[in-house]
């Protein structure tokens, strides 16, 4: 009898897991986590007050297929093998790789993928584990974030299991056209638009200031999206039991580096550093701040200990629940590979051309090429300012990075020559093949 008890009382303490990402966010955009934010995110703000602010969390790569297959699988990109978008010639995850999804699946939750964007489309591989992967984007290369939080939300109103909910925003992802109906500033003054990478150039715009404010409002859209689940799972009263975790894939480039407004072209921080909140159930430790170095790779496991399911077989990541884990000794980034854009001084074109990044909590050490690159964290956070690097001989830093540069030399570039499938030719035709995009 008190075999019974105590099961039943396990069935009703299972949480809720609701996985809220928004692509191409910067940390420096979330208010609650900088006070400087240039834009508004209220929504965001109450599960960062409701919840525990990861303040020092970081992506392992810069852009999105392999940084959502990281945090799915809690495995490093070498592990998995997934270090470029699919439409780019990049490796799907292999049907033998265990996610997330899967686990919960095994202890009969509902579970749901809503995705916004065509990086994410089902040939990825992130389907594993979901009875319903929806990522219909009806011929274009996004959903409004609106669009697809109404078809999550009605998802879960339809059930009343467990669930574990993965909702995907594309909002923040340029081209930046919809945030504004013409370019503002004096246009007397433009810069050079050979920062501006092709896909996101707004005709007669080249003031990084407009494309600045179009970035903040893509990201406030983004935060009233946030608010329609959470509002939802106040409704369904799911949301004071859940686990809700918020975070990004990846950042992106203002006018740091030497193309303007993009992704996947560097390890550094704007595009590595990403904002995580997560809300435990009953909203335990609320408005903690945690400072710790940690990666994307670390939510999975800290989500499976949390639900009390078995842990992944592969992952590396590391449970954020587990008290003596004191955070990483070090985080190790990559960029996507070297893009075909003039400005661009990364040679070779491609994935042999990638950057990397070796991260502490008091320096960066980048590889560019064969040029290496050393930052002060305490003193220069955004990794604008590189000193002589010492000498690094010796270095597991370096041992670690080069082992990293000698994978990306096994990846066959250009990749081979196939016969284009309805969904490539579409992504042709919108400027998304043969461009910069992602």
């Amino acid at each position: 009898m008190l075999s019974l008890i105590f099961l039943a009382l396990g069935c009703r303490s299972k949480p809720d897991v609701i996985l809220l990402t928004v692509d191409t966010l910067r940390y420096d955009h979330v208010s609650i986590l900088d006070i400087r934010s240039p834009a508004l995110t209220p929504n965001i703000d109450t599960l960062g007050q409701d919840g525990v602010r990861y303040t020092n969390a970081y992506s392992p790569i810069s852009v999105t297929g392999p940084a959502f297959t990281s945090l799915l699988t809690g495995q490093s990109v070498e592990s998995h093998g997934v270090s470029m978008n699919v439409f780019r010639g990049g490796n799907v995850l292999e049907d033998e790789e265990i996610t997330l999804a899967e686990r919960f699946q095994e202890r009969e939750y509902r579970t749901g993928a809503f995705v916004s964007g065509f990086t994410l489309r089902p040939v990825l591989g992130l389907t594993q584990g979901f009875d319903e992967y929806d990522a219909s984007l009806k011929e274009q290369n996004r959903r409004w974030g609106n669009q697809t939080a109404k078809l999550a939300i009605r998802w879960m109103k339809n059930t009343e299991d467990k669930v574990f909910l993965w909702y995907h925003s594309y909002d923040p992802h340029g081209p930046w056209t919809r945030w504004g109906k013409r370019c503002s500033g004096d246009i007397s003054k433009p810069a050079s638009n050979k920062y501006i990478p092709t896909y996101q150039k707004i005709e007669d715009c080249s003031l990084p200031s407009e494309y600045k404010k179009r970035y903040a409002k893509s990201v406030e859209f983004a935060d009233k999206n946030i608010g329609r689940i959470t509002t939802a799972l106040k409704k369904q009263e799911r949301y004071n039991g859940a686990m809700i975790v918020f975070t990004a894939d990846h950042g992106e480039s203002f006018t740091e580096r030497e193309l303007w407004f993009d992704h996947g072209t560097t390890a550094h921080e704007e595009q590595l550093h990403v904002p995580l909140i997560i809300k435990y159930p009953n909203n335990k430790d609320a408005k903690k701040s945690d400072s710790r170095l940690i990666s994307l790779i670390d939510i999975a496991p800290t989500i499976l200990a949390q639900a009390g399911l078995k842990k992944l077989p592969k992952a590396t990541g590391r449970s954020l629940l587990d008290i003596k884990y004191k955070g990483a000794e070090y985080l190790l980034g990559e960029s996507s590979h070297c893009k075909d854009e003039e400005v661009l001084s990364c040679t070779p074109k491609g994935p042999q051309g990638k950057e990397y990044s070796y991260r502490t909590t008091l320096e960066t050490l980048m590889l560019k090429g064969e040029k290496w690159e050393e930052y002060s964290r305490q003193e220069d956070r955004s990794e604008l300012e590189p000193f002589s690097v010492k000498s690094i001989e010796q270095s597991v830093a370096k041992d670690l990075i080069l082992r990293k540069k000698e994978q990306a030399t096994k990846i066959t570039w250009p990749p081979e020559t196939k016969t284009m499938d309805a969904e490539t030719l579409m992504l042709q035709s919108l400027g998304y093949m043969g461009t910069e995009e992602e």
